[in-house]
């Protein structure tokens, strides 16, 4: 095929042009310029050839819908009936069972939006981690420089949609795992707020601060994706932007992540930058002990028994959180109080707020440290404390990295993500 398709636009006029049989086989051609090493540490569960093919002719009756004929994958945290969860470990099946139910948010893309769903995709185990780093399955690298992590936890989505395998996948983000890894890969990205899913319509990191959304190839495919399932968006005022955190992000890169938030309608206001900096700065020892207490509880069942089965480190995190004392859990729920007050005076002046998701580009695996982590946790586990949606973009910085930028809404009621995503277009 001498062009493949790449945006929502591409696949959806190349499947009705060609048709779907057509179309399934240009996924399998993009699938096939990924070495296999690259498969393994961002992709599973893909179905074969034959299986893919009948998706694409079964929503055929709905190719003139929003997301007719677009291909799509879904974190490996989303259930399917009949298919294993896998979650980033090798067991969780063992200890779930079958899959009756398939997750509410795939189910919309396919049956609402037409769009075809292609396989899973790979994260840090659990969705414990920022990094996108596996002892079972290879660490996903960053899509254009090899030497350097992709971030996580949705590494595998992130990654695929910035391979162009496909322009847009299911992801998820508790404190993090969809900004960091959308600024690293330089791709786009919209995390909902944890209350508009049913409880168990996925696989749980921290319950109370999961966070459903999807990350796609550019602005436009964001718009155009996100459209599709949640309808009409308020309009998007001007915003705030709040600089690093006093984290000492190097200051061409901050330039470069300030340039797009002034861009995106952000303006500067010292006054409220104050209060947040203040508000803000135990946030990320505050989110480990809630986070960490609520993953734990997930996991009590089996943690002892399955604990040679863990990446050692997600199964320290976890043992971590079930130690985690009455007074800690005091103290850090009164850091939470304290954040989501700070934010709800800031946003009766400002209709979102924009600060960086990531400590610059993307980094290597020596690179990803304690100190990275922290620096990480400090930027993104705010939004995570308050539960606010975002939009998740990449800035462009001087080396040719790319670097994330978060713009926080207050709530869905005001998420005005699609103006905000018309000026970075």
């Amino acid at each position: 095929m001498s062009h493949l398709p790449q945006s929502v636009e591409d696949w959806r006029e190349f499947t009705l042009t060609r048709g779907p049989r057509m179309a399934a086989e240009a996924f399998l051609i993009k699938l096939g310029g990924l070495s296999g090493e690259e498969q393994r540490a961002a992709l599973c569960g893909l179905p074969d050839a034959r299986t893919l093919t009948r998706r694409f002719e079964d929503a055929w009756p709905l190719r003139e819908s929003a997301l007719g004929g677009v291909p799509f994958l879904t974190k490996d945290l989303y259930f399917r009936a009949g298919e294993p969860t896998f979650a980033g470990s090798t067991f969780l099946p063992e200890e779930l069972g079958e899959i009756r139910t398939t997750s509410t948010l795939p189910a919309a893309f396919e049956r609402d939006a037409g769009a075809i769903d292609c396989g899973r995709t790979q994260l840090n185990e659990f969705a414990f981690g920022l990094t996108g780093e596996s002892p079972h399955y290879g660490d996903c690298p960053h899509p254009d420089h090899p030497g350097l992590l992709a971030g996580g936890s949705s590494s595998g989505s992130a990654f695929a949609v910035a391979r162009g395998l496909v322009p847009f996948a299911l992801a998820t983000d508790t404190a993090g795992s969809i900004r960091v890894p959308c600024g690293y890969c330089g791709v786009w990205g919209l995390r909902l707020s944890p209350d508009i899913a049913p409880v168990g319509d996925i696989f749980p990191l921290s319950p109370g601060y999961d966070t459903q959304g999807w990350i796609a190839r550019t602005a436009a495919d964001l718009r155009q994706v996100s459209a599709a399932v949640l309808g009409e968006a308020p309009p998007a005022g001007a915003g705030l932007w709040i600089g690093d955190l006093g984290l000492g992000i190097p200051p061409a890169d901050l330039a470069a992540m300030r340039d797009l938030a002034l861009r995106a309608g952000a303006q500067e206001d010292i006054a409220a930058t104050t209060l947040l900096r203040l508000a803000l700065t135990d946030a990320a020892q505050a989110y480990p002990v809630l986070g960490g207490h609520a993953a734990a509880r997930v996991h009590a069942a089996w943690l002892e028994r399955r604990r040679s089965d863990y990446d050692p480190v997600v199964w320290a995190r976890l043992d971590a959180g079930r130690r985690r004392t009455h007074e800690e859990l005091r103290a850090a729920e009164a850091v939470r109080t304290r954040i989501i007050d700070a934010f709800q005076v800031v946003f009766r002046r400002h209709h979102f707020i924009a600060l960086p998701a990531t400590f610059g580009g993307a980094v290597s695996k020596h690179e990803s440290d304690d100190t990275h982590r922290r620096r990480l946790l400090a930027l993104n586990t705010p939004a995570a404390l308050a539960g606010l949606p975002a939009v998740a973009a990449p800035a462009r910085l001087p080396n040719g990295l790319t670097a994330g930028v978060q713009f926080l809404f207050p709530d869905m009621a005001n998420f005005g993500w699609d103006l905000l995503l018309a000026r970075l277009a």
